[in-house]
């Protein structure tokens, strides 16, 4: 049986133009106890500053796509 802390889990958050709201969703990911996860922006071809606000997030679990 794996420890707790070995379990690696995915958040997926889908988005569409809502980079008023992406930062708040990711901060309050980020900021669980349980810290083994990886969080997966999937943006559907937003047309406001999305990508910028993700870009400015430096933590290497979030990945963008």
């Amino acid at each position: 049986m794996n420890n707790q802390a070995d379990i690696l889990f995915s958040i997926i958050i889908p988005t569409y133009n809502r980079a008023h709201t992406l930062k708040r969703a990711v901060q309050s990911v980020l900021s669980q106890t349980y810290q083994q996860f990886e969080l997966i922006i999937v943006d559907d071809g937003s047309t406001d500053n999305t990508e910028e606000v993700v870009k400015r997030i430096t933590d290497e679990r979030v990945h963008y796509f």
